[in-house]
């Protein structure tokens, strides 16, 4: 008897050992993943993928080439077309929280004039990796479609 419950006793410990080590890991979520939305908010936004500043200065790879909506303070002078994270990226010369605005003459850059010194709704396309006047901005946006100047919500 003290036998039988002696094996009995191992072949739980075993079984219980073996169900513990036999779990499997949750898989963790590749960036490829966590961005796949951008491809379903094409529908939505009329071709346009609605991302962060950060999501694209963080990932360039995975947004190089699509056409995206962002947000960002605007602020277009020579040599300094941009849109920054904030405005006090701007104020404080932070390039690496902005991406450049490519246009292609100046009679373009008054067509945004209503974007000027305003937190403002750009859809263009985006290029990822450093780039703009002497390669201070971290990425582009080129083919400008419209920038749109936003209110805020409370004043």
């Amino acid at each position: 008897m003290r036998t039988r419950n002696s094996i009995l006793a191992l072949a739980f410990g075993i079984l219980t050992a073996g169900g513990a080590i036999a779990q499997d890991r949750p898989a963790k979520q590749d960036s490829a993943d966590k961005y796949r939305r951008c491809d379903l908010q094409v529908r939505m936004f009329d071709g346009y993928c609605f991302a962060s500043m950060i999501d694209l200065i963080a990932n360039p790879e995975l947004f190089d080439g699509k056409k995206v909506m962002v947000v960002g303070y605007a602020h277009f002078e020579f040599e300094g077309d941009a849109i920054y994270l904030h405005k006090e990226d701007f104020l404080y010369g932070i390039g690496r929280n902005a991406l450049w605005l490519s246009l292609s003459s100046s009679s373009e850059a008054r067509k945004f004039s209503e974007c000027q010194d305003s937190y403002a709704l750009v859809r263009a396309t985006f290029k990822g990796g450093i780039g703009g006047h002497n390669s201070g901005a971290s990425g582009e946006l080129h083919d400008i479609v419209s920038c749109s100047s936003i209110k805020k919500r409370r004043e």
